[in-house]
């Protein structure tokens, strides 16, 4: 075998991988905190009544996990966007490709 595939004259140094640095996990508020604020974000559970007075429960979930016929919206969807940062008591105007909707929002829980 030739020298240029051996290691018999190679004079530096083993290679080293420097262990990874572990970051570490992003600060959530306590769910305590997220029930007092009130606020609509990831993974709340919002109560909307439309115009008709008609209530209906969905829970705010990432894109992957979207399943609209099951109350899971994506937080990236118009509705999701359109609740954002909410409470309980604001209205929202939601744009749909058949027209505008209004929602209240009754309630907001974790």
């Amino acid at each position: 075998m030739s020298k240029a595939f051996t290691k018999e004259d190679d004079l530096t140094p083993d290679v080293v991988v420097p262990q990874r640095q572990r970051t570490p996990p992003p600060q959530t508020p306590p769910v305590e905190r997220l029930r007092d604020e009130g606020k609509v974000r990831l993974g709340a559970r919002v109560n909307l009544e439309d115009e008709d007075g008609n209530e209906t429960e969905y829970r705010l979930v990432t894109p992957d996990g979207a399943d609209p016929a099951r109350g899971a919206v994506s937080v990236e969807s118009p509705l999701g966007r359109a609740l954002l940062g909410k409470s309980a008591g604001d209205d929202v105007t939601v744009e749909r490709p058949r027209g505008a909707a209004e929602y209240t929002i009754v309630s907001v829980y974790f």
